[in-house]
């Protein structure tokens, strides 16, 4: 009962997956008010519902116990989170009080480090083992560890062995596009293997009088994002042959030699016109809008991006392409990290009760959902959401490339000091307001916020 309960309130928040589609009658049926019901059956249904009720209270008493939960969701993906959240309280008595930043998400989690008052749970973004590790509480003795993939696993374990998160999902991040505008401009993406056959596919789809990359710079992490997933073919993967991965870390890295090229690729991709001319302004929602609805034919970002293009338009053909080399004969590759994690503060009121909400997040029938819920693949041994439209997509991609394909690290969070995220998005605003003549102002401005950092 409590699964199909689940799957209709995935189905009204999540309409981008196709699976889902044709659960929409399931979930207006049971939304159907009771006054347009039968009159003679109202009232039995009613009553019903009340010894329901009752024997659920009388079985799990309310507890005084609310548990605050910090989350990146947004919009219908955190309406779909908040009813799995109110079917645990609904098990076990324990409140959940979700607290939902958006953009202000990375902000408030530092305030909050810097004033010792963290929530009971949270989600790491990425940060489980070094920005956060020292305010979350080991889990390595809770019974799901075992069920960890050993894809995401290294990444959640710091040097020491210890794990801090329960992983509900993988993030993998590459390159989203529209399949009819490629079919329309005669581009085919499994064969886009370089950054010069990529800029070919650019030009076919720019004589189509389309946008060929669509970047929502208004939101600054799309800037960032531009550098995420470019710099690694440049410099740290491991068929780069002047690797600069080391120098990277011990604070040795050449800007002006090594970042330079980067930005001015991006710089040559705005002089010919490849992205939107209100790249600076424009929103989040403008570049998944263009992606669904064929304005734009690629945006950069991770592929949880289909899943928010598609609830615009759920009959959008929408693919995943791999990230390609600088190189001829370069490895195309993917980058991955934490998805959805969740860590208990250490100093939590609360110990037994937050170890109760990880283990329920962390079971298949949970996990799998959360997973889904926004667009990434499963974490955790023994379930999968293969038949869902993302992983499909995904699968595809893998498929096509094979032995070319390689799995990387997220750029920023590998080889960069914490709390850079930001300063590569400032930085790369320098290339877009000051087009053919921002790029050594990019370049000085991240270099100055490396330097700061790597020496705190």
């Amino acid at each position: 009962m409590k699964k199909k309960k689940l799957m209709a309130l995935l189905c009204t928040a999540v309409m981008s997956v196709s699976l889902l589609g044709g659960c929409s009658s399931t979930a207006e049926t049971q939304q159907t008010p009771a006054s347009e019901a039968d009159g003679a059956s109202a009232a039995p249904a009613s009553e019903a519902a009340d010894d329901e009720n009752a024997s659920a209270e009388a079985a799990h008493p309310a507890s005084d116990v609310v548990l605050e939960v910090e989350t990146g969701f947004t919009g219908d993906q955190l309406d779909a989170l908040q009813a799995l959240m109110d079917d645990f309280t609904a098990e076990t008595g324990i409140g959940i009080e979700l607290i939902a930043p958006g953009d202000d998400y990375d902000s408030v989690m530092k305030t909050r480090m810097a004033s010792g008052d963290l929530p009971d749970l949270w989600e790491t973004h990425g940060w489980s083992t070094t920005r956060y590790a020292e305010y979350l509480l080991p889990l390595n003795d809770q019974e799901w560890i075992g069920k960890i993939k050993e894809s995401i696993k290294t990444t959640v374990t710091d040097p020491e062995g210890n794990i801090y998160v329960a992983p509900l999902s993988i993030d993998p991040a590459s390159i989203c596009y529209n399949k009819d505008l490629f079919d329309a401009a005669g581009v085919d993406a499994s064969q886009i293997y370089t950054w010069d056959d990529f800029e070919e596919a650019c030009e076919k789809i720019l004589a189509t009088g389309k946008v060929p990359v669509y970047v929502g710079g208004k939101k600054v992490d799309n800037i960032a994002n531009l550098f995420e997933v470019t710099a690694p073919g440049f410099l740290t993967n491991e068929d780069v042959a002047d690797n600069q991965a080391q120098a990277l870390l011990d604070g040795t890295f050449d800007w002006d030699t090594y970042w330079t090229p980067i930005a001015q690729m991006l710089d040559e991709w705005q002089q010919k016109g490849y992205f939107n001319t209100d790249i600076l302004t424009a929103s989040d929602d403008a570049a998944l809008q263009a992606l669904a609805n064929g304005d734009g034919a690629i945006v950069i970002s991770g592929n949880h991006t289909i899943t928010q293009a598609l609830a615009y338009n759920p009959d959008a053909r929408l693919g995943i392409m791999a990230i390609p080399s600088p190189n001829e004969g370069g490895k195309v590759y993917v980058s991955s990290g934490e998805g959805t994690c969740y860590g208990m503060w250490k100093d939590t009121e609360y110990p037994d009760e937050c170890k109760q909400l990880l283990s329920y997040l962390a079971s298949d029938e949970i996990s799998v959902q959360v997973a889904t819920i926004n667009g990434k693949i499963p974490a955790m041994e023994g379930v999968s959401n293969d038949d869902e439209y993302v992983t499909i997509e995904f699968n595809t991609m893998m498929d096509n490339f094979g032995d070319d394909l390689v799995f990387i690290s997220y750029f920023d969070r590998a080889y960069l000091p914490s709390g850079m995220w930001n300063d590569l998005g400032v930085s790369g605003n320098e290339i877009f307001m000051n087009p053919g003549q921002g790029v050594e102002r990019c370049v000085e401005s991240v270099k100055l916020a490396y330097q700061e950092k790597i020496n705190q």
